[in-house]
């Protein structure tokens, strides 16, 4: 068995995969009728109002693997139904008992300002305290021991002592007995219910820490990297970690983090001190599709201390996409990418700029720039076709555009798609509802377009065309593309909206 050493310093409570703390605690929003002497009994929590025996019963239970699943459910039951226990003014102690889950209500006997603090609790439990119209109300959705301080006045009233107790009495070394042997077993969804349980009953143990490096281990192994991140987490935002602890959730990061681009970039940014995880984010952005705004201050960063040349080129052609044609030529002369500085002169109609780019392009790509010089000015011929198609699509006469856009294309359709024309094409038919013909165009636009921004929108654009005609295999197969090629980009958030509806 691989054994694990408690430290003496862990006292905490791990919810994962429980339901959450505010619905957790919802006390429901039916009352039982409230009789006359009971009119005063207003709870801001909702729930059944009820006279109850001062002392809790639990029922002892022997808790083995058999029934844990059960035992929790039972208990998580339990505090999603509880109701109020209320004590009557008569009652003088400073002992109370609630079952967890329950809102405690007691109704001080004379009237004052009151104010209430919990002073001592479990470590990391949660529980809530209010005072309203002289009834105090008290509620927690772990076992433990509240200590409470009351004011009157601003001066010291009373303290009042509550046990939250669950439905059920077990004792905290079989379930830990259960973790371990759950653990040692490979039996995964055990150990994640005999967790979730010891954290509600016993919130001050001191293996909780133990236990979520457990989780942590056990849900990498199985791929279940939702639970695994939630087990880091709690780690990491909970415990004080000694040297060893802090390198082994390192790791547990890293693993976590592979499969995901935009994780691992998260990863290594938080950790970019560590020898070469500078280089290998600079790699990762260069290689990708797609540049967040993060990733453009990081580059520029890095550029501004190291003059990485690439960095540079791959900044212009960005701007360059985004239509920053400053930034987009100051980072193109810094990386000495001559060839895509002429086509940012070309596209702006900067033909002396051209021309002077021109002379330090390397021999083999100056064939290139002139069939591309070429193009562009027999794009000046058809412009006008084109523009009075911008007229009339401005205009939303749609049906008129496309005639415009089509004899450009005629006269001359390289020139044409340098203008844009099948997209533009592609959107008339698009608001005038002829999907099938518009997501012909857009195919074509998509195998023209460069810019990775671009295309996720086009692919988009098509992904809806299909859907539209009910063809849901082709639309289906085009979104799922789209989320694959361009992850976190605005497109792929909308896509995936279709993705669910397609499912």
């Amino acid at each position: 068995m691989k054994k694990y050493m408690i430290s003496a310093f862990i006292m905490a409570v791990f919810y994962l995969g429980e339901v959450p703390y505010n619905k957790l605690y919802a006390m429901g929003s039916k009352k039982e009728k409230i009789q006359k002497e009971e009119v005063q009994d207003y709870n801001p929590y909702g729930g059944k109002s009820k006279k109850l025996d001062y002392k809790i019963v639990q029922e002892e239970i022997s808790l083995d693997e058999n029934n844990i699943s059960e035992v929790y459910r039972e208990i998580v039951e339990s505090i999603n139904s509880a109701g109020v226990r209320r004590y009557p003014e008569s009652y003088r102690g400073e002992n109370y008992e609630i079952l967890t889950g329950e809102t405690l209500n007691v109704r001080f006997p004379e009237s004052g300002e009151y104010r209430a603090e919990i002073i001592k609790s479990p470590y990391l439990s949660k529980s809530s305290v209010v005072i309203k119209e002289q009834n105090l109300f008290f509620e927690t959705g772990y076992q433990g021991e509240y200590i409470l301080n009351i004011t009157k006045d601003g001066i010291f009233y009373k303290r009042f002592r509550v046990n939250s107790k669950l439905k059920y009495s077990f004792t905290q070394e079989k379930n830990y007995d259960i973790i371990l042997n759950s653990y040692e077993n490979e039996k995964l969804d055990i150990l994640l219910t005999s967790v979730k349980l010891s954290r509600v009953a016993f919130p001050d143990a001191l293996y909780h820490k133990d236990s979520a490096f457990m989780i942590l281990e056990k849900t990498l192994v199985k791929k279940r990297l939702d639970e695994a991140e939630e087990a880091a987490d709690f780690i990491r935002n909970n415990f004080q970690l000694d040297f060893m602890e802090k390198k082994q959730l390192f790791y547990f990061d890293m693993e976590i983090a592979k499969d995901d681009p935009f994780k691992y970039r998260d990863f290594l940014e938080k950790n970019i001190h560590e020898p070469g995880f500078s280089d290998k984010l600079v790699n990762i952005i260069l290689s990708g599709k797609t540049l967040r705004e993060k990733d453009e201050l990081f580059l520029k960063k890095t550029y501004s201390e190291t003059l990485n040349p690439e960095i540079a080129v791959y900044l212009g052609r960005w701007y360059m996409d985004q239509g920053d044609s400053l930034d987009a030529e100051r980072y193109l002369l810094y990386g000495k990418d001559y060839y895509t500085l002429c086509m940012l002169y070309l596209k702006n109609g900067e033909l002396k700029r051209f021309d002077a780019a021109l002379s330090k392009v390397s021999e083999d790509k100056i064939p290139l720039l002139k069939k591309e010089k070429d193009i562009y000015n027999r794009v000046r011929l058809i412009k006008k076709e084109v523009d009075l198609g911008d007229q009339k699509y401005q205009e939303e006469n749609y049906e008129e555009a496309v005639l415009f856009y089509k004899r450009a294309e005629e006269k001359d359709i390289e020139a044409s798609r340098r203008l844009g024309t099948e997209m533009k094409i592609g959107m008339s038919y698009y608001y005038i509802t002829w999907y099938e013909d518009a997501a012909n165009y857009f195919e074509k636009a998509l195998e023209s377009e460069k810019s990775p921004l671009k295309k996720a929108e086009i692919a988009y654009l098509i992904g809806v065309c299909y859907y539209r005609t009910q063809d849901k295999e082709k639309s289906m197969k085009t979104f799922e593309k789209l989320v694959k090629d361009y992850p976190g980009t605005t497109w792929s958030k909308k896509a995936m909206v279709y993705i669910v509806r397609l499912r």
